[in-house]
């Protein structure tokens, strides 16, 4: 059982009733750790007396889960009749996603290996809206680290070897990045089955839209379909401009996992930023001669670099060569869409019957319609999507732990709070404290 923090005992007070609004207000990117150097010839030149410091499996359990853990099931309050059939699942996570499709999965990497957080098939109980609902702290404690042991698998031993100098690495992120005592977290995206439901929507007899290649100035097979009426010859959708309109939509999730991991490091009393200088298929293990990364496959599209498609019986993209063509992979994500909405599964209504009976399934011609675009922009592109990486991966999360006495030197104060004074006193109380005698305020949880 998690217990309060008295005598010796973390305090889990201290982190879950850290006020929300000075987490958003004090939120900085503060990026010098323990055992960090800036070089001599730097006007910030620093060494960190204090060596290396590993987060604790709470800190690591509170970032993830506030990031991206489950909280119950979504409530989906939309009109049974029309728009509750886009949703892929009916779980509730700590960030929202069109269609409640949670397409973004996390990786990170410490000291001791690689890791990646299988949330997504974690499923809630029956009408448990909120997982934690009415539990008192400790609780929650047990709740959550039990939920975040569960999801956790270990992919291999050893931190990851992700780029460390240019052409993966920029060259102002390679004094701190993935060093030892950090964690680094990689959330990556697959944009294909969001796609593929998308399309259901563009593609049904209420819209009927007309998508449109410019680059060779065609349908994406939609013309027989253009030809009968079915598809609206005038209401024209261009693929670049449908392939942007769902990236935008589904790179927002990465935003969303980092900035609420940068709020839960104010009150876990940690360091850290979130940034872009990884370059993408650096990271993800195009050239694992140069970087291992996170060991992603490559495929070769008609033109152009090499893509990630996935990462093998771990996170794979709904498209070859996962799958024989791309009948098979839209036939595969219509499987486990619908598999969600079984008799057995959870729902957040009273009473599911009453309103799951009205939902619209997409009928079999708007399903042809779709494998035949899918199924088009594979052949001429070579890759699904046409423009856009199957597996995406921008922005890039750090945690550390603070050495409080770079900021002391060059900052006013103000450049760290209390909550990092105190970091290890409240969440490592069996560790000598390695931050010398600092004023402190007292919190409520200090008593």
């Amino acid at each position: 059982m998690a217990k309060k923090n008295r005598n010796g005992k973390v305090n889990y007070d201290a982190a879950l009733s850290y006020p929300l609004f000075e987490a958003i207000f004090n939120r900085r990117s503060r990026r010098f750790g323990t055992g960090m150097e800036l070089p001599s010839d730097s006007s910030l030149a620093h060494k960190s007396e204090i060596p290396p410091i590993p987060l604790t499996e709470f800190q690591e359990a509170m970032l993830v889960w506030a990031g991206t853990g489950l909280t119950g099931l979504a409530l989906a309050d939309l009109p049974p009749e029309c728009g509750i059939d886009l949703l892929c699942q009916w779980t509730g996570r700590t960030w929202p996603s069109a269609c409640n499709n949670h397409g973004t999965e996390l990786f990170f990497t410490n000291d001791s290996g690689l890791y990646w957080v299988d949330v997504k098939n974690m499923l809630p109980k029956d009408k448990e809206l909120d997982v934690f609902f009415r539990l008192d702290q400790n609780e929650k404690i047990d709740r959550l680290l039990e939920l975040y042991r569960e999801g956790l698998v270990k992919l291999e031993d050893g931190r990851a070897d992700l780029p460390d100098k240019m052409p993966g690495l920029f060259d102002f992120n390679q004094w701190n990045t993935n060093k030892p005592g950090t964690t680094t977290f990689i959330p990556v995206t697959d944009i294909t089955e969001e796609y593929l439901n998308l399309l259901l929507l563009y593609c049904s007899s209420t819209y009927a839209f007309s998508i449109w290649d410019p680059t060779h100035n065609v349908s994406c097979g939609q013309d027989k379909w253009i030809e009968s009426g079915r598809i609206k010859k005038d209401v024209q959708l261009s693929l670049y401009d449908l392939e942007v309109r769902i990236l935008t939509g589904l790179n927002v999730e990465q935003a969303f996992i980092c900035q609420n991991m940068s709020l839960a490091l104010q009150a876990l009393g940690l360091g850290g930023w979130t940034f872009t200088g990884l370059i993408p298929r650096y990271a993800l293990g195009s050239d694992p001669d140069l970087f291992k990364g996170l060991g992603f496959r490559f495929e070769q599209p008609k033109s152009g670099p090499t893509r990630p498609v996935g990462k093998d019986g771990v996170f794979e993209a709904y498209c070859p060569p996962y799958y024989k063509d791309m009948s098979e992979a839209f036939d595969k994500m219509h499987e486990h869409k619908w598999a969600t909405w079984g008799k057995d599964k959870a729902f957040p209504y009273a009473e599911p019957d009453k309103h799951l009976v009205k939902a619209k399934k997409p009928t079999d011609r708007t399903i042809e319609i779709v494998k035949s675009v899918a199924q088009y922009i594979f052949d001429t592109y070579g890759s699904f999507p046409a423009f856009v990486d199957p597996m995406y991966m921008r922005l890039v999360f750090q945690a550390q732990n603070l050495d409080l006495d770079f900021y002391d030197k060059y900052y006013p104060p103000g450049s760290y709070t209390d909550q990092h004074v105190n970091t290890f006193k409240y969440f490592n109380p069996d560790m000598k404290n390695p931050y010398k005698q600092k004023p402190s305020k007292k919190y409520p949880w200090d008593k």
